[in-house]
C-alpha cells in the first residue's frame, strides 16, 4: 500500500502551509492571526463548510457535511470573533442557539480583552423568527437587523427580547450593519451563512478572510454554493494557511 500523508488517519490537526507543523492548537493558531479592523468598521471573517463537489448543505442543513472532526476548528475560528452574523434563513434550518465557548476559550478571550463568548447578530427582512427560543434568552440579546419597515406584529415581538435595529427599505444594508457592529465596540464579524447573505457580503466588498471546510464528501444534488444571488465577480484570494485533520481540508484565504 502507498504511503498516505501524515495528516491522514489521525485526529490531530496539522498545518500543510505556509509550512508543515504536526498537531498544531487550532485555537491558538486563529488567536495568532493579524487582524486589523478598518477605519469604519470590523474585520469580516466568512466561515463556511462545503462537500468537495461544492454543496453547502444536505437536505437543507449543513450539519450532514461537518463531523467531530472539525469541531475544534469551528470552535478556534469563533473563538477569535467579537460578533457571529448569521442570517434568519440560516437560524432557522441550522437551529441556532447561544453561542458558546468552553471555559479554556473563554479565559484566553479574556486575556485580549474579549467578551467571554461571541454575541449574535441576526439579519431578517420578514422578522420571521421563534422568539421563544433559547437564542432570544441569551444575555446580553442577540442584535436583529430588520429593514425600515417590517412586519408589526413581528417587530413588536422581537424589539421585547432583540436588539433590533432597522435600516434599508427592501433589503437590510451591510455595510450599515457592520458600521453599528463597530459602534458596539467589536473588531472582528464572524458570518457564517447562508448563501445569500455571503453573497451579499461579496457584492458589497466587504470580506476580509474566508475560512473554507472542504468535507471529504460527494453530495450532488441541487444544493447551492457558498455565495449566490447577485451578480458574479472574480475578486483574487490569497491562500494564507491549510490546516487538515484526517480527510478534511482547512482552508484560510484572504482578500487582500
Amino acid at each position: 500500500m502507498p504511503n498516505r500523508p501524515a495528516c491522514y488517519g489521525r485526529q490531530q490537526v496539522d498545518q500543510l502551509l505556509p509550512r508543515f507543523v504536526s498537531d498544531v492548537d487550532p485555537v491558538a493558531v486563529y488567536a495568532s492571526d493579524s487582524r486589523v479592523p478598518h477605519p469604519d468598521r470590523p474585520w469580516l471573517m466568512l466561515n463556511m463548510v462545503t462537500s468537495a463537489d461544492g454543496a453547502t448543505s444536505a437536505d437543507g442543513v449543513s450539519g450532514g457535511l461537518s463531523g467531530p472532526e472539525d469541531r475544534r476548528v469551528f470552535a478556534a475560528i469563533r473563538a477569535v470573533a467579537d460578533v457571529i452574523l448569521v442570517a434568519a434563513e440560516t437560524v432557522r434550518n441550522e437551529g441556532y442557539g447561544p453561542p458558546k465557548a468552553s471555559p479554556e476559550i473563554a479565559a484566553s478571550r479574556t486575556g485580549r480583552n474579549q467578551a467571554p463568548r461571541p454575541r449574535l447578530a441576526v439579519v431578517s427582512r420578514s422578522l420571521e423568527l421563534d422568539y421563544a427560543a433559547p437564542l432570544f434568552a441569551d444575555r446580553p440579546p442577540p442584535m436583529l437587523f430588520t429593514v425600515a419597515e417590517p412586519p408589526a406584529d413581528r417587530l413588536a415581538q422581537a424589539e421585547a427580547v432583540a436588539e433590533v435595529q432597522r435600516m434599508g427599505a427592501d433589503r437590510v444594508n451591510l455595510a450599515e450593519v457592520l458600521r453599528r457592529i463597530g459602534q458596539s465596540e467589536a473588531g472582528v464579524v464572524l458570518a457564517e451563512g447562508g448563501p445569500s447573505l455571503n453573497g451579499q457580503l461579496l457584492a458589497a466588498g466587504l470580506l476580509d478572510e474566508l475560512c473554507w471546510t472542504i468535507s471529504p464528501k460527494l453530495a450532488g444534488g441541487d444544493s447551492p454554493r457558498m455565495a449566490r444571488g447577485t451578480p458574479p465577480r472574480l475578486d483574487q484570494l490569497r491562500l494564507d494557511r491549510v490546516l487538515a485533520q484526517d480527510h478534511t481540508l482547512f482552508l484560510r484565504y484572504l482578500t487582500h
